[in-house]
């Protein structure tokens, strides 16, 4: 028997539980949410979409469920600091460090967060982030898997907007 990475196992079977979802973006964003957050033991995971100046929570599990919708200025975030950077970032805790909106961190209860681009025609649209209430949650396996299921997110956006749903995309993109 393969001794196989569980968690390399986990996203495999998330890419295939996309394929079944075939252009729902939104359910496939919600998927990899929920599949991050458990596999990085996480409290909470979002995906947030740039939309105009702000950064908006699209899909959000666990702890973040509460904020889906929620829009915070792009360049007083960390996520929009990865937007720009076109790179991933890892807050070990929102406390100390100066990139991230400390009020925002407080309202949503985060201490660490490690965020990466979700790329999209060759432009970052977005980030996927995962957030715990304790300092120093994460690590570069996380930092790695977190890498692997942005890619199906940006996979799925690509075949959504290839394949003529470009008006399923701006519905699961944009507020009403």
């Amino acid at each position: 028997p393969v001794d196989a990475n569980p968690r390399l196992l986990e996203v495999i079977r998330t890419q295939t539980e996309i394929a079944r979802l075939g252009h729902d973006l939104g359910s496939v964003m919600d998927l990899v949410a929920e599949r991050t957050q458990q596999l990085t033991g996480a409290d909470g995971a979002v995906v947030e979409l740039a939309e105009d100046a702000d950064m908006v929570y699209r899909a959000a599990t666990g702890s973040a469920t509460a904020h889906l919708g929620m829009r915070l200025a792009r360049d007083n975030s960390l996520s929009g600091l990865c937007i720009a950077a076109g790179a991933p970032l890892n807050c070990a805790d929102s406390e100390t460090d100066p990139r991230v909106n400390i009020e925002a961190c407080r309202k949503i209860g985060l201490r660490s967060m490690i965020v990466v681009p979700l790329h999209h025609h060759n432009t970052v649209v977005g980030v996927l982030k995962v957030l715990s209430s304790r300092p120093n949650k994460f690590d570069d396996d996380d930092l790695h898997l977190l890498g692997l299921m942005s890619g199906l997110i940006a996979a799925a956006m690509f075949h959504a907007t290839r394949l003529g749903a470009s008006e399923l995309f701006i519905q699961a993109t944009h507020d009403a």
